[in-house]
């Protein structure tokens, strides 16, 4: 069995790689917090796009380093539905990769010129983004329904669904902003609130090293 420890560094890791956005202030030649998505950061029109694709790679990686970690940290203890959700989590990090690897051609909150080529890596890049939310929410789902059928972790099952209940929301609403324009004014807001909570939601997770249940077996 494997031994109970703390994954708490790692998950603050994944969790600030994971906000890589925090630094566009600095890295970046410009910034609209609530009009652009933080992928526009990244276009390959930007002077400094580049940095926040090796970011964005950066974090798609940490957080599927911490998804297999946590799997392999728990591979005695979880059961199935967990370890599933963990998997989708894992993709949701490579998807992160992909994404990054393939930036958008032009950034349309930051350029009033950009008009958008739907190039391969256009295509890639929307693509991964989708897979990418649609595997989070899949892994909030299943991790915190198995969290949350088990007494020693309840209390982070519940958190797990809350947290995972407002980042859809909150993801939901930012992608409102295709068909409605009223929207586009706080998308970049709404975006970046999610991914707090999601960052919050990784550090939460590091408690499952510590986390010893007798009945938590793949039977």
């Amino acid at each position: 069995m494997t031994r109970p420890r703390s994954l708490a560094p790692a998950g603050v890791a994944a969790a600030l790689l994971a906000n890589f956005w925090l630094l566009e202030d600095w890295l970046a030649a410009r910034t609209d917090l609530s009009d652009a998505w933080i992928s526009d950061l990244a276009a390959r029109t930007q002077v400094y796009g580049w940095r926040f694709q090796l970011l964005e790679i950066a974090a798609g990686l940490a957080i599927a380093a911490y998804a297999w970690l946590l799997l392999q940290t728990t591979r005695d203890t979880a059961p199935p539905p967990l370890r599933r959700g963990l998997r989708f989590l894992l993709a949701a990090g490579v998807l992160l990769v992909i994404g990054g690897a393939a930036p958008l051609s032009c950034s349309e909150a930051l350029e009033h010129t950009c008009d958008l080529s739907y190039d391969p890596f256009d295509l890639v890049h929307s693509a991964a983004n989708l897979l990418e939310t649609v595997s989070l929410a899949t892994a909030f789902a299943l991790v915190g329904h198995a969290l949350r059928d088990r007494p020693t972790s309840r209390r982070l099952g519940q958190a797990t669904l809350a947290i995972g209940a407002a980042w859809l929301l909150l993801t939901l609403v930012s992608g409102l902003s295709y068909p409605f324009d009223d929207v586009d004014t706080v998308k970049g807001l709404c975006q970046r609130a999610a991914q707090v909570l999601f960052g919050c939601w990784l550090v939460l997770l590091g408690r499952l090293g510590t986390i010893r249940d007798p009945t938590l077996s793949d039977t």
